[in-house]
């Protein structure tokens, strides 16, 4: 297993534990945000709730940093490919919710797996 095997496997595994974390998190707090009106525990618990997605986040950040520029290309058309998909489904979702209601609340934590499964997509790809 190579450097960039490592660090793969360490994003991976980083950005699945913050998309995990963030369904929790707003799995846990959805039913008491409807149960509050008080705009700063609103305020504070959204936050909250969303602080694993940004580990997701940071942890694409890191490892965008410490590799090379093969890398970074596979990266930016991973992200590319994820974009794509993403405003389709996106567009479809919408165009659903006029006959069965969609969630978006989840949406990101779709985005986030999506961009890391395309990465490793268009790794084995290159």
């Amino acid at each position: 297993m190579n450097r960039f095997d490592r660090l793969t496997y360490r994003y991976l595994a980083e950005t699945f534990a913050g998309a995990a974390l963030y369904v929790l998190a707003s799995y846990l707090a959805r039913p008491f945000l409807e149960t509050h009106t008080d705009p700063v525990v609103v305020v504070a618990v959204s936050f909250a709730a969303t602080l694993p997605m940004g580990l997701a986040l940071w942890a694409q950040v890191r490892f965008y940093r410490k590799v090379d520029e093969r890398e970074r290309h596979i990266l930016a058309v991973a992200g590319a490919l994820t974009l794509l998909t993403g405003v389709f489904l996106a567009l479809f979702l919408d165009k659903l919710g006029m006959a069965w209601p969609a969630d978006f609340g989840l949406y990101a934590t779709f985005l986030m797996i999506a961009w890391s499964v395309a990465t490793v997509l268009v790794r084995l790809r290159s």
